[in-house]
Parts: structure tokens; sequence; C-alpha cells
């Protein structure tokens, strides 16, 4: 049973380019199996829903509600981590929240972009699978060209590459996210709806030569090269998490400001500190160390952000410091400061879930004024660290303009899946239901969805009645030794959740 996932996938994508008979591939599969719309859960974004998916639980129930989340902080094992703790083979290809990687008995795991480090399970796992190492990476803030190189990429790719994995591993159950759709939804979707308003569904399909249009030929060619590598009893299971549709445009500022460090006098390695993000919100983490010698590179990255002016020599960036250690008596910050840094923190943890708890001197926080960025860029001179450039030099402008829709898509193909032409409606919730009836397990008695019995053959069902078990008697998986502790709250995740176009 391979389950496929499709990040942004909405039906308005699908039926008009299905309509047109430019998506064949998919076509056949529906040809021979069902399809549902999706109903998914709140908040609807990405890490929530997908380990809904996987869980069979709310975000309430199973504890991840943000992207700063970790497998570590998942409340309720995954329908995967059961399946494996029964003996079944299990193969996890950048699947979300699946960071640290669990070890998996003869299977394999490959985090999601979310993960906070290169760990794999096994760590061996490209060699033996004979194949060149692939994931999708958001590590640092592109320009729109890069973006459209990286999604192409991907497409063409990550279905050669799960193939690879599943004719290797030949793992009884295996799942995968493709983010490609997701990426072009938020960045390019004027571009394939240019004449659409603000607000609303597709009903056509994106226009010849658009982006969205070659991505989801290129999502169909990848459902067929998996799908022809599977056998007729397998399952294939295509999910998405929502859909897409028009939203207000709205632009990001991405910060140049790496390139003009050193003419600041500052020295990464030197001086103890690293630039963890750019993206929206500038984050300088100060390492610990002498308290004098960091705390003097401190103030100086807190001058160097301050000292960025617009022509009018008024600043461009709102600068705040936090500190990371015990200050001395005599280095005590004033009640004003200590309070402010508080209450900045409780901002930062309860809006865009950071937490700043990484070791560390201290940080320094800076965003630009929007506003004045945009009645400067990008030609206009401005200055930092006494050096003259264009706006443009200084910061990047990211545009966004799609935003997310509820109803998600859900197909099943193969197997003992019944072929039935009338799309039905189902849940998130229902997907671990049927995952763990199809693999032939009985169904954990704490999920939250139903195992959706019309959509099996009714013959299969006879021969094969529906088990539930207590959750509490099922076999625990082993504790992963393949990466360490999560360091939860580690600002730099947002560098990439911001690239995805999910927090502004």
């Amino acid at each position: 049973m391979v389950l496929v996932g499709i990040d942004g996938l909405g039906w308005s994508l699908v039926d008009p380019m299905l309509a047109a008979g430019e998506m064949p591939h998919l076509a056949a599969i529906l040809e021979r199996g069902i399809a549902a719309d999706l109903d998914t859960v709140e908040p609807v974004i990405s890490p929530a829903v997908w380990s809904s998916i996987a869980t069979g639980r709310s975000p309430d129930s199973h504890g991840i509600k943000g992207f700063m989340a970790t497998r570590m902080q998942l409340r309720t094992p995954t329908i995967f981590d059961r399946l494996a703790g029964d003996g079944r083979r299990v193969g996890l290809y950048d699947y979300l929240v699946t960071w640290p990687p669990p070890a998996l008995p003869d299977g394999f795991v490959v985090p999601g972009w979310m993960r906070r480090g290169p760990e794999i399970w096994p760590v061996d796992l490209w060699d033996r699978t004979g194949v060149g190492a692939y994931w999708v990476v958001y590590d640092r803030a592109l320009t729109r060209e890069e973006h459209v190189a990286e999604i192409r990429k991907e497409l063409k790719r990550k279905p050669a590459t799960f193939t690879a994995l599943l004719e290797a591993w030949k793992p009884d159950v295996a799942a995968m996210i493709v983010y490609a759709v997701d990426r072009t939804g938020h960045r390019f979707w004027r571009d394939g709806w240019p004449d659409a308003g603000d607000e609303g569904l597709p009903t056509t399909a994106p226009r010849e030569g658009s982006l969205m249009r070659e991505v989801l030929r290129g999502l169909d060619a990848g459902l067929g090269e998996i799908s022809a590598a599977l056998q007729p009893e397998d399952v294939l299971l295509l999910a998405s998490d929502h859909g897409f549709q028009a939203g207000e445009p709205r632009y990001v500022w991405a910060g140049r400001t790496r390139d003009h460090l050193r003419a600041g006098g500052l020295d990464e390695t030197r001086d103890g500190f690293i630039l963890v993000r750019e993206w929206g919100v500038i984050v300088a983490r100060v390492r610990p160390g002498p308290f004098d010698e960091r705390d003097a590179t401190l103030d100086r990255l807190a001058a160097f952000f301050e000292s960025a002016r617009g022509p009018d020599g008024k600043r461009l960036l709102d600068v705040q410091v936090l500190d990371g250690v015990e200050r001395p008596a005599d280095r005590r910050r004033s009640l004003w400061v200590r309070v402010r840094q508080r209450g900045f923190r409780l901002v930062a943890r309860y809006v865009f879930g950071a937490t700043f708890d990484e070791p560390a001197h201290g940080w320094v926080v800076a965003r630009f004024d929007g506003d004045r960025m945009k009645a400067f860029w990008p030609d206009a001179d401005v200055h930092i660290a006494g050096r003259k450039l264009r706006a443009d030099e200084l910061a990047a402008r990211e545009d966004f303009d799609g935003q997310h829709d509820p109803t998600a898509v859900f197909v099943a193909a193969g197997g003992p899946i019944r072929a039935r032409a009338e799309r039905g409606r189902l849940s998130v919730l229902d997907v671990a239901s049927l995952v763990a009836y199809l693999a032939g397990e009985p169904v954990p008695d704490d999920l939250e969805g139903t195992l959706p019995r019309d959509w099996i053959d009714p013959a299969w069902l006879e021969a094969h009645p529906p088990r539930s078990v207590p959750a509490s008697q099922l076999p625990g998986l082993v504790p992963s030794e393949a990466a360490p502790a999560a360091a939860v709250g580690d600002p730099a995740m947002l560098e990439r959740l911001r690239s995805l176009g999910y927090v502004e």
C-alpha cells in the first residue's frame, strides 16, 4: 500500500485538467478506483493536517499545531509507527513531522522539509537503495527563478527516487509527500489565472504556458510512474491536506544583509555568532562564550542592523535584542528593557511558535519597515554600516498571491478498493483507519475517524471483516536512536516555513 501525499492539491485544480485530457494517468487511476472531497482540520496548515492523516486524531489530540513541531511533540503514535511496531515494513519519504527519524525495523525514513538536521534512517539508506539522495530542502530564501528550478527538480526526481526506494526496500506500507503544487500555488497563482479576482476557486484550467499547468502535468506524469511500479493487488492512495484558491496579494521582505556584515566589521566565525535567517524577520544568534566578548558582539550586531537607513536618514529596521544568559548584577538590563524582552518572547511564541530556547548569549531580531521599504525599493539609495547601496541590494521582495482552500482531495485504487464513479466525502481523520484495515491490521480504538466500509469490495469486506483493538494492547515502537533530541523552538525553522508562504 502506497500513500502519495500532494500538498495543496484541490479538485478545483484537477477537474478542469481532467476535462481537458491533461492528466491521463490520474484519470486512469480514477477509472479503477474511488474519489472523495476530503474535509480537513483546523488549523489548515501542512504539519497539523499531515499529522492528522498519519494519526487519525485532531490537532488538539496529536499536539501538532505549528511549523516548529518535531516528531518528539506528537502525543499519539502515527499509524505508521503502529504498523511498524506490529511487524509491518514501513517506508516514509519526505513526510512531515518525522524528524528525528524513528528506527523503523527493516524500513526507512527520510524526514520532510521541517527536519532540524540531516539524519535519516537507516544512516546508509541511499547507499543501500542505489540511487542518488534527494529530498526537498528549504534552507534559505530563494528568488522566483530558483523556486521554479526547485519545483521542476522535485517533479522530476521525487517519483523516480520513491520508486527506487519501493523497489529496494519492498515496504508493506509506504508514504511520501510532494510539495510542488503548494509551492506553486502560493507564489504563481496569478501566473495561472491572470484575469481572476482576488478571491474564489478557479473554474478553468490554468492558462497554457503557466507554471501551475506545467506542475499539474508533471504531477500526473509522476503519478503514472509510481502507479506503473505497483501490482494490481497493491493499493494506491492519493491525499492532499488542502486545496488552493486566489488570495489577496501580499509580499514578504527577505534581507540581503549577510552580504554586508564584513563591511560592518562582523565575522560569524571570529565573532561567535550565526545569521540564522533573513526571510521576513532577520535573526542573528550569538553563541555562548566569554560574557564581555559575546556581549560586545551582541551590541555590534544591534548597531549594524540599526544602521540601515533610508534616503531620509530614518531607520529601515526595527531591532530587538534578547538576552540568552543571566547577566551579572552590575550589567543587568533596566526593568523596562526586561519587560519588553519578555513581551517580545511571548508574542514570538504564541504568534510564530518561536521560543528562542537554543543555547545562546543572546539574539538580535530585526524586521523591515514594510511601508518604507516599499517606497524605496528597488532602486533608491539606502545605507547600512556606512555604505551606500540600492534598496534591492539590502532586501529582496517575494510576492504571494494564492491561499489555502479547506477542501482537499482523496483517491483510492487497487486491491480491494471498489471502482465507483460518484465522488464521496471523507475526513482526513478517516485515512488512518483505512490504512490500518488495508494493511490487514485491526483498527485502533483511539482513532477519531471511521472506516469507509463502502469503499471496500463487498466480497472482500465479508471475507475480511474489520476488527477493532484497544490501543493499549498494541505493541510499541522502539525509540529511535537515529537522531538527537529535537531542539524545539529553533527560530531558523521560520526561514523554511516562510519560504512556503505559511507565515507572514
